[in-house]
């Protein structure tokens, strides 16, 4: 019994501060709903919406090039439209929506190019 309560004790003491190390990026609308893009220490990058009351989320993680200790813009947008097309995706499979010739095509190329980084 001493146990939870200690537990719980400590999952209400102060947390640790976290400024600076999220950062919204976006807030979109999409088909009726919204999609969140937030950045978390400057690599980790998320999606998150609801739809119909539960909570979808992803991430990417996308570390600098070796040697160099920040992303630059250019890296940091491609990496938050990567992250953007999750949430779109997740969300048109909710809604029955199948992707287009087009896009089944961008994704056939998408995947080559990441089996080459591997």
């Amino acid at each position: 019994m001493s146990k939870k309560k200690s537990r719980n004790k400590d999952l209400t003491e102060k947390a640790k501060k976290t400024e600076g190390r999220i950062k919204v990026l976006r807030a979109l609308p999409y088909r009726g709903n919204m999609i969140y893009l937030m950045v978390i220490d400057g690599e980790i990058f998320t999606w998150n919406l609801i739809y119909k009351k539960e909570l979808y989320f992803g991430y990417l993680v996308i570390t600098p090039e070796k040697g160099k200790s920040k992303l630059t813009k250019k890296q940091i947008n491609q990496s938050a439209t990567l992250a953007l097309q999750g949430g779109i995706a997740t969300l048109d499979m909710k809604l029955g929506i199948k992707p287009t010739k087009e896009e089944k095509k961008l994704v056939k190329e998408f995947e080559k190019g990441r089996k080459l980084m591997n």
